[in-house]
């Protein structure tokens, strides 16, 4: 969150039922799965203006709800049968000319690949038990030690009948949970909510599918032990070790949204962030993330935090840009740390990161099943998946320590989540590896949180919401700031060894590859990007070989040593691999507005 337009993947997507697999498979093998359209009306009052369009563009059998609070929003969705990417991209197309229709965008569960990402990599995403563990990390309460809880709960929780936390909802959109004893005592079941089966049982059923190639059932469970298991062992277990929750005295409610985390459904992690919402919830820890922007899920935020509601995701995990909803301004993103205060090396990373909190070798609660018989061990493990649970867990000290009743009497209930995040940001302290616009502020220093003192000019000092300066996040639009925030990596890379150039310079190393791949001038890009800058995003973030050739046509860096005077904007390098880039997204099949740009 903070203001990260200013500054220049455990993990995240779940498991699909085999049907939905087979679906994947016949979806222009491009792995996203289509789950419906956003559209969103020029004012209030228009439903059946929409359900108008929706029948005259794709027929009687789609369902129209109305979402969020402004009663302009859309979500379109259809059982049974669905359409294939190319077709979801034509009829927005379509949709987005209708009278009336000021936004419409196609919703797809976007997959987070592998070390696909990284052909250096051999690490496969989030899977935490075959991490690379660090021997001084043996302690299985170095994280909340690295975070300063400890002292945090002697200063400011010194009632052992008010333990840490004490008063604070969390709700966990995840896997679902397991009767794990390091968790059990503090979920909160009553309002827990599954959305894959739509009933009230959020189970984490275990599921694996051999298929697939990253499974993580049991995720939930982890997730909600770092965040809320009490002090010391619930039970003896074949490691010796235990888990501790930053936020012992905490409740989490359960949301299950995914089989495990591999191929998010936008719309299920949508919905429970708005059902959450609705029933009381004070924060939302989100371990989850897709590798695409979509303008219904940062629906569901906004109607999140205009209750109040601090919501903390991850970064994303072996991922080469911080992933959705995180790189939402009004997200708390965080990257990961190790035992040494370096910066997890699988971390994503970026200017949208907030802050770093460990995601390497964190002892966690583990449910296995072993010819149906579940198994409780406490193992290690890395991931930002851990880093998200840590910060969102200190929120709740936070919010228990000052009270959020008092905190929405003096504020308001819509600040509550932006003056967190300040405190957040300026109690956080820098590590020996920290570098400004990638690993936030720095690690999160609870203690400090808890210290600051609270804003005491509510019209001067607190800083008004993301959703009162911004509609649409820039991120969002197709627009130059969208390939900027999935190729920032690549764009930092190019600055010249010795010679610093300068972002303006790499910006036109990028406006130049994607003015030549669309076939137009730099002057007419931004047009350009208005029209198709969505759905091109689209690929590149579904399809990790088309990424990597994008990627090496941005590079361009001198060797060490060379000393080279500042180029001009044209005598920038001229791009590679692009004509293969058009010729790939051609063949696989691209809509019919899109096909026309490329020709």
């Amino acid at each position: 969150m903070g203001d990260k337009r200013l500054r220049s993947a455990p993990f995240g997507a779940s498991l699909l039922p085999k049907a939905d697999c087979d679906q994947l498979s016949n979806s222009n093998n491009l792995g996203a799965k289509f789950e419906g359209f956003f559209l969103q009306m020029v004012k209030p009052g228009l439903e059946h203006r929409v359900r108008e369009i929706v029948t005259k563009t794709l027929g009687s059998n789609w369902k129209v709800k109305s979402i969020g609070d402004n009663r302009t929003e859309f979500e379109v969705s259809k059982k049974g049968d669905t359409l294939s990417v190319k077709e979801a991209w034509d009829k927005t197309y379509h949709l987005r000319s209708q009278p009336g229709v000021v936004d419409a965008q196609p919703l797809f569960a976007v997959p987070l690949p592998s070390s696909d990402w990284n052909q250096e990599s051999k690490q496969p995403v989030g899977n935490f038990a075959h991490q690379a563990l660090l021997d001084e990390s043996s302690d299985p309460e170095w994280s909340l030690k690295q975070l300063r809880v400890f002292e945090a709960w002697s200063r400011f929780f010194p009632d052992p009948n008010l333990p840490p936390g004490h008063g604070v909802i969390i709700g966990l959109p995840d896997t679902g949970y397991t009767q794990h004893p390091e968790i059990l005592a503090n979920l909160f079941l009553k309002q827990s909510y599954d959305f894959l089966k739509n009933d009230k049982d959020p189970t984490d059923e275990l599921e694996k599918h051999p298929g697939e190639v990253i499974n993580n059932p049991g995720h939930g469970t982890s997730t909600a032990s770092v965040m809320i298991s009490p002090k010391g062992a619930q039970a003896n277990y074949p490691t010796g070790k235990f888990v501790t929750g930053v936020a012992s005295g905490a409740k989490v409610i359960p949301l299950r949204v995914s089989y495990s985390v591999v191929l998010l459904s936008v719309t299920n992690l949508a919905d429970a962030i708005e059902y959450a919402a609705g029933y009381g919830v004070h924060v939302l820890s989100i371990s989850l993330g897709t590798g695409l922007f979509n303008q219904r899920l940062r629906s569901a935020i906004t109607y999140a935090q205009k209750r109040g509601v601090i919501v903390v995701a991850a970064a994303g995990t072996m991922v080469p840009y911080v992933v959705w909803p995180a790189a939402y301004d009004e997200v708390i993103a965080v990257a990961g740390s190790n035992v040494r205060r370096e910066i997890w090396w699988g971390s994503s990373r970026g200017s949208q990161v907030d802050v770093t909190a460990p995601g390497e070798s964190v002892w966690y609660a583990k449910t296995d099943k072993d010819n149906g018989e579940f198994k409780y061990n406490v193992l290690q493990g890395s991931g930002t998946s851990f880093s998200a649970p840590l910060v969102a867990a200190v929120a709740a000290l936070w919010l228990s320590y000052h009270g959020r009743d008092q905190l929405i009497q003096r504020y308001g209930a819509e600040k509550i989540p932006f003056i967190f995040n300040q405190i957040l940001r300026d109690s956080c302290d820098k590590f020996p590896t920290w570098k400004p616009n990638l690993f936030g502020e720095g690690i999160v220093n609870t203690e400090k949180v808890l210290a600051a003192p609270l804003p005491d000019n509510v019209s001067s000092s607190v800083i008004a919401p993301a959703f009162a300066l911004a509609e649409h996040s820039s991120i969002d639009n197709g627009r130059l700031d969208t390939f900027v925030h999935l190729f920032g990596q690549q764009l930092s890379d190019t600055q010249l060894d010795g010679n610093f150039v300068g972002v303006s310079q790499d910006n036109a190393k990028l406006r130049s590859c994607l003015a030549e791949l669309l076939q137009t001038t730099e002057t007419e890009l931004p047009k350009r990007l208005k029209e198709v800058g969505q759905e091109l995003a689209f690929y590149f973030a579904v399809n990790p070989e088309l990424y990597k050739q994008f990627a090496a046509a941005l590079s361009s860096k001198q060797p060490s040593g060379t000393q080279v005077e500042p180029k001009t904007l044209t005598e920038l390098p001229k791009p590679k691999n692009l004509e293969q880039i058009r010729e790939k997204l051609l063949s696989q099949g691209v809509s019919k507005v899109l096909q026309t740009k490329l020709s």
